[in-house]
């Protein structure tokens, strides 16, 4: 879990680019009107069953989708909807951290401090040495 510039905790997800891409759509779509099931389906080439994922991704992460008289509506904005997705691993290098932890601005200051976490880890606790000859 992570923290959120809001100071809740929010599920640490990690997901491909292909479906960070169809979570995006599937909020645009509902963001835009009510949808039916075989709409949506339809609109994102998609089947049931990865439909019913997504929904419980979304839920995961508190995007909410009320289901109603047989139609899907997001019930925030789409920009409050992509501030709660999970973005997939960028792939960037240390270098590449260091330049955005340097931004004056909420997500520079939480890859700064993502940053320190890796690059000055707390003292891990000592452990109790076992005794020669004894099993473990």
């Amino acid at each position: 879990m992570t923290d959120s510039p809001g100071g809740r905790r929010r599920p640490s997800i990690h997901i491909t680019l292909p479906r960070a891409s169809r979570l995006h759509r599937l909020i645009t779509i509902l963001g835009e009107s009510p949808r039916t099931r075989d709409a949506v389906l339809a609109q994102l080439g998609i089947g049931l069953r990865t439909f019913y994922r997504e929904l419980e991704l979304l839920s995961k992460c508190g995007v909410k989708v009320r289901h109603k008289d047989r139609l899907y509506t997001l019930t925030t904005t789409v920009e409050q909807a992509e501030g709660r997705l999970p973005f997939p691993d960028p792939q960037l290098s240390f270098s590449e951290m260091a330049d955005l932890a340097r931004c004056d601005c909420e997500a520079g200051r939480r890859l700064g401090r993502l940053l320190a976490s890796v690059t000055r880890p707390a003292e891990p606790a000592s452990k109790k040495k076992s005794r020669a000859g004894k099993p473990g």
